[in-house]
């Protein structure tokens, strides 16, 4: 193989990873950094959760087949769903955060729309009563 054909080879494989690569390591548009955390933090919460039901599951699982006694299963079955309660009103906690800052944010971009508005208005109206 010649030099040239080398050349061009490296060109092209440079070229189709770095537009492959290209979208995977740009951010999301539209999604900030405390969106991201929340976001993280959501999916941790739910990793969690699922863990709490899958072990409430195998407790019951192994209860129904006798090889857990009464009093352990009592025990552990209300630390799994104390544990899945506390979970799942982390999860609420965080959507209201969220769905607090979301609000605020729609009511300065509200605002900042309507002032927008009364801004053309007046312009407008300043416009026709000079003509």
């Amino acid at each position: 193989m010649s030099i040239g054909g080398l050349l061009i080879g490296v060109v092209i494989l440079i070229a189709t990873i770095t537009f492959i690569a290209l979208p995977l390591l740009r951010p999301k548009p539209g999604l900030h950094v405390d969106e991201l955390l929340a976001q993280k933090q959501r999916e941790r919460l739910l990793v969690v959760y699922e863990r709490v039901l899958t072990n409430i599951r195998d407790l019951d699982e192994d209860y129904t087949t006798g090889k857990m006694p009464d009093g352990d299963y009592a025990y552990e079955r209300e630390v799994w769903v104390q544990r899945g309660i506390q979970v799942l009103k982390s999860l609420d906690d965080l959507e209201t955060a969220h769905m607090l800052t979301s609000s605020a944010e729609t009511e300065v971009i509200d605002k900042a729309i309507d002032q927008k508005i009364e801004d053309a208005v007046a312009a407008y109206r300043a416009r026709i009563s000079s003509s």
